[in-house]
This record gives structure tokens, sequence and C-alpha cells, in this order.
């Protein structure tokens, strides 16, 4: 019976298992080809997937015209049941090419194009709209879908091939040298275990020792270095330099981990100070004014006025009461649409007013999304950027408001003015830096942009067109929330 605990058993004990090892390759050649089946297999899968969806492309296209040809409520469950189909086999489809990948992407989206179309027509339909552009898209669609579903086919059909080809190949070479390597190393195997055993046992012992140390987390110890005459005296050197490596490492390990722990102490401690800068800054900033009583004041001023019967001041100290108090009551609020232009309207009076400026605002804004809500003190600052600057060699020009649908989801809001325009040399620093006018309120696009990112959880919300001489388009798109 062998005994595991000294090295000659465990040479033994290694011919066995590399026999056993061998006969264990040959057995995973087996296994590789059960594999290739395994792989064909899913290949007939993916094909039959494939060949569902186009099923499914073609009922969506008959079913979707029977809906607006005769209005057929079964019709419209058959294109919903073959687009979560579709969405189901598409999940279920395997790429082993970048072509595949490729067109899998093109099919998935032209999937959603046609589902957000399809949508359209029906909600067209129902509302007695021109869907006819619609149905032509979708039916366009349809036909790019199958397009790229055959590409897809095509693909997978040859890349199963040539993996077939190349791995039925190097099954054989690998199995042919498997029976040379075997035969070779079992005759040579037996002659080294006999001659060289006694040789070999007391070096790997020493090393079995040290590499039981190092396991158990020992590393305080150093290995001795020998003449490296064979193999066993490299390898033993090489466990030495290794093992010193590993304390160096553990070492600068420690070190780097103390000063990123440092590193992050400070961060910490860098953000508390600007959370706490900005908290001071704000407190202070609200301590500059008491609203109510500023409110309050300027409500008595507006009466005093009104018995006077000097309707400008009355007029010029209610919308100044609005404005002050639309400011300091909303600045962390969402507020609707139509109550963001009214405070722009209060701005651009008193603002005229106060300078003898003739600003013309002009409003056009859907009844429909007078209710989407958005940030408050978003419109005005960039509305007086656009008097600041625009108008800053003139006293009068005319200001847009436009706000529209946009899609289904969205709302797009320009401010255009016929201002002088910016220079494009300035529109790159306003776009990419931040940029904030010592004249004006403070509020620089970077900050609405900011603000309106963290409300909507959107990106570049904000995009500026300008012409010198002909004026500036600041257009913002959010999303539609009322």
């Amino acid at each position: 019976m062998l005994s595991f605990k000294t090295y000659k058993a465990k040479l033994i004990f290694f011919i066995l298992t590399f026999i056993l090892t061998t006969i264990a390759i040959n057995l995973l050649i087996q296994l590789n080809v059960n594999f290739l089946h395994n792989y064909f297999d899913k290949t007939y899968h993916n094909i039959e997937s494939i060949n569902t969806i186009t099923n499914n492309f073609g009922t969506i296209s008959r079913s979707i015209q029977s809906y607006v040809i005769s209005g057929d409520s079964d019709s419209i469950l058959n294109v919903y049941d073959s687009l979560n189909s579709i969405s189901y086999e598409l999940n279920q489809l395997t790429c082993q090419s970048e072509d595949e990948i490729v067109y899998k992407r093109s099919i998935t989206n032209i999937y959603k194009t046609i589902n957000n179309d399809i949508d359209m027509v029906i909600l067209y339909k129902k509302q007695g709209k021109d869907y006819t552009k619609k149905l032509s898209d979708t039916i366009e669609s349809l036909d790019y879908a199958n397009y790229f579903l055959q590409k897809f086919t095509q693909s997978k059909i040859n890349h199963s091939v040539e993996y077939y080809n190349s791995l039925k190949s190097s099954i054989r070479k690998i199995t042919n040298t498997n029976y040379v390597v075997i035969a070779l190393w079992f005759i040579l195997s037996i002659i080294v275990s006999l001659l060289f055993t006694k040789e070999l046992t007391d070096p790997i012992s020493k090393l079995a020792k040290y590499s039981n140390k190092v396991a158990k987390g020992e590393l305080n110890f150093s290995i001795p270095k020998v003449e490296p005459a064979d193999e066993l005296g490299i390898l033993n050197n090489s466990f030495s330099d290794m093992l010193e490596n590993i304390k160096d490492m553990l070492k600068k390990l420690e070190d780097k981990a103390e000063l990123e722990k440092e590193l992050a102490m400070k961060e910490i401690e860098m953000v508390k100070y600007q959370q706490a800068l900005q908290e001071a800054e704000l407190k202070s900033l609200q301590a500059q004014i008491n609203p109510h009583f500023l409110f309050n004041t300027l409500n008595t001023l507006a009466q005093m006025a009104m018995l006077e019967n000097a309707d400008k001041t009355y007029d010029m100290l209610i919308k100044t009461s609005n404005y002050l108090r639309y400011c300091v009551q909303n600045i962390n609020k969402l507020v609707t649409l139509s109550e963001e232009v009214e405070n722009v309207k209060n701005y651009i009076f008193i603002h005229n007013i106060r300078f003898r400026n003739k600003i013309n605002l002009e409003i056009d804004i859907e009844k429909e999304i007078e209710d989407a809500k958005i940030p408050s003190m978003i419109l005005q600052p960039i509305v007086e950027n656009s008097i600041v600057h625009g108008f800053a060699k003139k006293r009068e020009g005319t200001i847009k408001i436009i706000a529209k649908r946009y899609y289904t989801s969205y709302v797009k809001i320009q401010i255009i003015d016929n201002g002088s325009g910016i220079d494009p040399e300035v529109l790159a620093e306003i776009t990419k830096k931040s940029f904030v006018s010592k004249t004006s309120t403070g509020i620089g696009i970077e900050n609405i942009t900011k603000r309106l990112e963290f409300f909507f959880g959107i990106k570049e919300p904000i995009f500026i067109e300008s012409k010198r001489g002909i004026g500036t388009t600041v257009t913002i798109t959010i999303p539609y929330i009322n």
C-alpha cells in the first residue's frame, strides 16, 4: 500500500496520475466533440428564434395593416403578442462574431423603432389623425428588420461551418499528439522516477517545509540560497527571491493602504468643509434680506401708491413684490412653466421701467404644456443675459419664449433674441466652462445646466446657437412632467 509521506511514493502516485490524466485527455476530446454538438444545437435554436422573429414581423405587418383598414381590435392583440414574442426571442439570440453583434444590435434598434411607430399609428388612428406616414415607416422598418435577420442567419451559418472545420482539425491533431506523448512520457517517467527519487527527496522536503510556512502566513524567515546546479537549485533560489518579493510587496501595500486612508480622510474633510461653506453662504444670503419684512413694506408702498393714484408706481411695486417673492420662496422647488414665464414677464416689466428700455416679450406656449414642471429661476437668468449682453448697445429689442411638446415625453423651450449675438470664442467659453456675468444675477449657464441635470437626471439639456449681428437662441429640452 502506498505511503504518501515520502517523495518516492508521491512520484509513483504522480506517474499513475499522469496515466489517468492521459486517459482523461482522450475523454476530454470526446467532450469537445459533444461540445461541438451542443454548439450546433445552440446555433439551431438561434435559427429557430430568427424564424420565429421573422414570422412575427410578418404577423405585425399584416395585423397593423388590417387594423388601420378595419379597426379590428384582435389585430392589435396580434401585433402586441408578436412584439412581446420578438422581444423574448431577441434576448435568446447569442452572438459568436462581431458581424452578428452588429446585426443583432441593428435588429434590436429597428424593433424599438417599430414599437414606437406602431404606438404612434394606433394613437393617430384613434385620434383621427393622418397615420399614413408612420404606417409607411413601420412597413419600411419591417423590411429592414427582415434584411438584417437574413444577414444574421447567414453570418451564424458561416461562422458555425468555419468553427466546425477548425475545431475538427484541432481535435485530430491533439489526439495524434497525445498518443505519441503518452507513450514516450510513460517510458521516460518510469526511468526518471527510479534514478532520481532519492536525490530529489531532501531538497524537495526543504522546499515543502518552506512552502508550508508561507501557506500559514509565516513570512518572517529567509530561505538560504544554494548553487543552482540543477532545476531544484534554481527552484530553491527562485522561491527565495519570491519570498523576498512578497515581503516587499506586502510592505508597499501596507504603506499604500495607509496613504490612501489618509487621502480618503482628507477628501472627506474637504467635502464636509465645502458643504459647510455652501451652507454658510446660503445662510449669509438669507440673512441679508428679511423676506416678510420686505414683502410687507412693498405691499404698504403699493397701497400708498394706489391711494395717491400713482398707477405706474403701484404696478411697479406689485410686480417687484411678486418677482422677489417668487425668487425667494421657489428657489428649491419645481414650478409650472406658466409660473416661470409669469416671473419673466414681471422681470421684463421692472427692467423696462428701471432702464427706460423697450424690450418686447413675445410668448408662444402650447396650452397642453403650461402645467409642465420646471425648476424655478431657469428662464429669467437666460432672459437677463440676453438683455445685458444682447441689447447692451441698444435699448430696444424683442425676446421670444417658445415652448412646445417635443416627441411624446419631452418639452422644448426656446429663448430667442434679436440682439447683437455672441462671438464664437465667447460662445465656446460659455458652453465648455463656468461663465457668470458680472452684470447679471450671477446665475450662469453652468448653474442652470447642473440644476436641470439634477432635477431630471439628463445630460446636456441646454444648447446655444448664436450669429453675430442676428441674435441668439437658447434651447432647453427637458422631460415633460405635469
